[in-house]
């Protein structure tokens, strides 16, 4: 009413998004459990075919987002603006989660969609259904 913008629910995510930065590691400084788990980034991404061209960089941090109306901080990210995934360090804690995090965030890549929407399930769908193959296969 006085001319002052609107500040609306995009607004604001976009705000809290924009806020946030992240305590990024450099992998000189992992442990070697750690570094051996992050080390197996290509060969995790070859299951799929290789690193998704628009993919230009994974990184992690120490620190990740909240979700939005929780407490629980994100495993894993996707910035299509940056055109990175980023992974949190407990995920280095095991292969299976690191893989299972560093997968669901190249199906959002690939789908451009955000969680909890169909186009991002039918791609997770694919990608998952890519991977068994290539387990069957050795």
């Amino acid at each position: 009413m006085k001319g002052n913008p609107i500040r609306d629910l995009t607004q604001f995510v976009t705000e809290y998004h924009d806020s946030f930065e992240f305590k990024f590691i450099d992998p000189k400084n992992l442990k070697p459990s750690e570094l051996r788990v992050f080390g197996m980034t290509d060969e995790i991404l070859k299951l799929i075919g290789g690193r998704p061209k628009h993919v230009k960089e994974i990184k992690i941090s120490e620190t990740m987002r909240k979700k939005l109306g929780s407490f629980v901080e994100d495993d894993g990210l996707w910035e299509p603006q940056y055109q990175r995934i980023v992974v949190k360090r407990s995920t280095l804690s095991s292969i299976d989660r690191y893989a299972g995090t560093l997968l669901h965030e190249v199906s959002h890549a690939l789908s451009g969609a955000d969680d909890v929407t169909r186009d991002f399930e039918l791609k997770l769908t694919d990608v998952t259904g890519v991977v068994a193959s290539e387990a069957l296969k050795n």
